[in-house]
């Protein structure tokens, strides 16, 4: 667990969040020892318990240092369920990988800091970027050669189209610390695990539609989309997670750092959990029907059309249910063999 000191110029903005919470009937204490167990996990099961209908974890009994390689479908709650039932399980909580734009105000920070958070700036390029790629492999490489566990998820950004597919680059950012460059996948052999999550409902749906279709987003978007995926309804929440992947059959042509990222993706599917909607989405889309839809489903998509107003009463009804099946879809349209250690 981690502990940290709050400043007093963050102390303002933390307050505000606890008399909400209060308000709402979660009351935390004042001055925690320990931020994680007593404010963070009590914080998220309030969250699981008002805004899901139960939490299906399968966290995989032996609990080896490494790196946890998990799909992306919400900002916060990703990796803060999965510690939450880590935390549950007996089990230590991961850093987490986070992208610099969620810690803007001082006292979000704080708290993300608490929670051992490592931030990315995405924004850079060039020898800047590739000195923060370094820099992160070796803050990772620290953390799990002294047995400790990084969440990190499988793509930059959030999955706005219902595929999880891990990105190739991504792999060779974690194993440049452990020399990936010079000797390829291999490095990373035993070290990751993939992680499932899947939600029943995306309470972020209508807000990624509205994204794509005025192709705007806003500094203040990411701070609706953290509080409206943490308030919003989001039915059943499924957690599973692998075992670790096996590289030893890779060497180091450039191409197998490809083929690396889809033999993580074959994986990540074969945990073989999906959201309530996600196999009727695929196949709507595959065939291109959009009648034989759930009622649920159906009305999923009402909801989502009256909540965007004008823009959404524009769409062709085809559109629509296009853009909200392609959100509620669910895994990678690539396939390998996989080796599990």
């Amino acid at each position: 667990m981690a502990e940290t000191a709050i400043s007093l110029d963050q102390l303002a903005g933390i307050e505000k969040i606890k008399q909400y919470l209060s308000d709402k009937g979660l009351d935390l204490p004042s001055d925690p020892n320990d931020i994680q167990a007593e404010w963070s996990v009590p914080f998220m099961r309030w969250v699981a318990a008002n805004t899901t209908a139960g939490i299906e974890a399968t966290i995989q009994p032996v609990d080896e240092p490494g790196i946890r390689l998990g799909t992306h479908r919400d900002i916060v709650c990703d990796p803060a369920l999965y510690n939450m039932a880590r935390f549950d399980a007996g089990l230590p909580t991961t850093h987490i990988v986070l992208g610099s734009n969620l810690a803007r105000l001082p006292w979000v920070k704080a708290l993300l800091v608490a929670n051992k958070a490592i931030f990315i700036d995405r924004s850079l390029t060039g020898r800047a970027a590739f000195d923060q790629h370094l820099a992160i492999s070796e803050r990772i490489t620290e953390i799990i050669d002294s047995g400790g566990h990084v969440w990190i998820a499988q793509a930059p950004g959030r999955s706005k189209n219902g595929r999880d597919e891990t990105h190739a680059g991504l792999l060779k950012m974690l194993a440049k610390a452990r020399g990936g460059d010079q000797l390829g996948p291999q490095v990373l052999s035993g070290l990751v695990r993939p992680l499932a999550m899947r939600y029943d409902v995306n309470p972020c749906d209508v807000h990624l539609i509205h994204e794509r279709l005025t192709g705007l987003k806003t500094e203040k978007d990411d701070e609706i989309s953290m509080r409206t995926g943490l308030e919003g309804w989001k039915g059943v929440v499924r957690i599973a997670e692998g075992q670790a992947i096996l590289t030893d059959d890779f060497t180091n042509d450039r191409a197998e750092w490809e083929d690396f990222a889809v033999r993580v993706d074959t994986a990540m599917d074969a945990l073989n959990i999906q959201g309530q909607w996600a196999h009727e989405a695929g196949r709507a889309l595959s065939s291109g029907d959009y009648s034989q839809l759930s009622n649920g489903f159906q009305e999923r998509i009402q909801w989502i059309k009256n909540a965007l107003g004008e823009s959404g009463n524009a769409l062709e009804a085809d559109t629509l249910n296009g853009m909200v099946c392609e959100i509620y879809r669910e895994g990678s349209t690539r396939r390998a063999e996989v080796n599990h250690s």
